[in-house]
């Protein structure tokens, strides 16, 4: 732990001391720490021993901050009280969030960028999050390099419970873009002195690429994909690969389902644990070591189950709306993040103060069959679209007609000029191999499947998810 002369603690993931003059330092550089921050900072490592009174005092304390920080300094959050009528002081507790309108990734993308930004805020100082989002809408979430620092811990935290060490190498498969390049200077010092290292492995690679990758690298723990470990499992357990030999795995990003832990628990012969993020908010949930249900992040996110408009009973299934506890320069308040999750128990059973999910059904993707039988990642083609084109999509979903026919539909927000749809065009055709046909149509509408969740990347010659039964998971 860190010590500071005012008495406030801190997380330095070495163990040691970090002197005042160091963190000044830090200030100096340009990374505020708000009073706020610090105070998260020192109760980050306490919070899985506390009681759940003691959970939350400390979320409405960051509920009301962050509300008051919103109306005082975002044109967005302003507009959206004055025009429900209601003040930040009306909301005193989590119990009062729900005088508060829901809002998502549209509404801020139909806006101009400075009204959904703290007016304090220095665009060009801010790390970017890119993502396709689950509901098939493209959006670029910024926050200060702080802020991305203390989400981060979180994470660190839910390692910790998996059994991460502090000098592990962690291989994390995942894209390897510019849209994804982590832009934290106190996450790269933090690697450069081997403190849970983090090694990406570019998860668009071809399997035997990345098996020889993770063969030289020779991991202690591997992060990924689930649906990219998934494919490159069985391939570790036939050819009987014992040099990669990780003490377990850890899979985010999409939804772990059983048939895909069950593939890599089989090839590996390790456990898989899961985590439930998002970019907007980072850790939202992690796998329980001990139960299997997932701790909701208490302490970073609000997590509301609404099913039909209200609160969720356990073991029913609701849509997800998210409140961030620490996001200042770009705050997220009852937002609809496009997931449909189980609710589980209030306090989970393992003894740690947090709620839980039983099930999540979040972000999927089917690999895309190529007519030469080679697997293809559907972000091998999303992603540098979404990366230059994706300006003018509302929303969109690329679909696998047949293995010569790929194509991409899109809603957009007003219809593109020629240029742009040739553009796209050429950046997914240069991804295909020949043969293989791609099409843009355009549409006035997507919609969703009974379950309630959009899948924005599908194949209709061979997908794993198309029929999970998500109510007896």
């Amino acid at each position: 732990m860190l010590h500071i002369e005012a008495g406030v603690r801190f997380f330095n993931p070495m163990g040691g001391r970090l002197c005042l003059s160091a963190l000044c330092g830090v200030i100096q550089r340009g990374l505020t720490m708000s009073c706020e921050h610090l105070h998260t900072f020192s109760r980050i490592w306490k919070h899985p021993e506390k009681n759940q009174d003691e959970l939350a005092a400390f979320r409405n304390r960051k509920l009301r901050s962050v509300l008051k920080n919103a109306y005082d300094n975002v044109r967005y959050y302003r507009d959206l009280f004055d025009t429900a009528g209601i003040k930040p002081e009306d909301i005193r507790t989590v119990n009062d969030l729900g005088l508060i309108p829901m809002t998502s990734s549209q509404d801020y993308r139909i806006r101009p960028l400075q009204e959904a930004l703290s007016r304090k805020a220095r665009p060009h100082r801010m790390v970017k999050r890119a993502t396709s989002g689950s509901t098939g809408r493209p959006f670029i979430i910024r926050r200060s390099p702080l802020e991305d620092h203390l989400l981060n811990m979180f994470r660190i935290r839910a390692f910790r419970q998996f059994g991460v060490r502090v000098s592990d190498k962690m291989a994390q498969i995942r894209l390897v873009s510019a849209s994804h390049h982590r832009e934290n200077i106190l996450g790269n010092i933090r690697q450069k002195v081997g403190i849970y290292r983090d090694y990406p492995l570019d998860c668009l690679q071809s399997i035997s690429t990345i098996i020889r990758e993770l063969r030289d690298l020779k991991p202690n723990v591997i992060k990924g994909y689930p649906a990219v470990i998934s494919h490159i499992a069985p391939f570790i357990s036939a050819e009987g690969k014992k040099d990669i030999r990780p003490r377990f795995l850890i899979t985010g990003g999409e939804s772990l389902v059983p048939f895909r832990r069950q593939l890599i628990e089989r090839g590996f012969g390790k456990r898989v644990y899961d985590i439930y993020g998002s970019h907007e908010f980072n850790m939202l949930a992690w796998e329980c070591p001990v139960t299997g249900e997932y701790h909701i992040c208490d302490d970073n996110v609000i997590v509301e189950i609404l099913r039909n408009g209200h609160p969720a009973e356990m073991g029913e299934r609701g849509e997800v709306v998210v409140t961030g506890l620490h996001s200042y320069l770009m705050p997220f308040i009852r937002y609809r993040l496009g997931d449909v999750v189980t609710k589980g128990h209030d306090v989970c059973q393992c003894g740690q103060p947090f709620s839980t999910l039983k099930a999540i059904q979040g972000r999927m993707h089917d690999y895309f069959r190529m007519p030469d039988g080679s697997p293809m990642h559907p972000d091998e083609i999303v992603v540098p679209i979404m990366e230059n084109e994706s300006d003018w999509f509302d929303r969109y979903q690329l679909v696998q007609e047949s293995e010569n026919l790929i194509v991409l539909k899109v809603k957009p927000f007003s219809t593109p000029q020629e240029e742009q749809l040739q553009h796209v065009r050429n950046l997914a055709e240069e991804r295909l191999p020949a043969g293989v046909e791609f099409r843009i149509d355009l549409v006035r509408a997507l919609s969703s499947k009974g379950s309630g969740k959009f899948r924005f990347c599908k194949s209709k010659i061979h997908s794993d998810c198309e029929n999970i039964d998500w109510n007896h998971l």
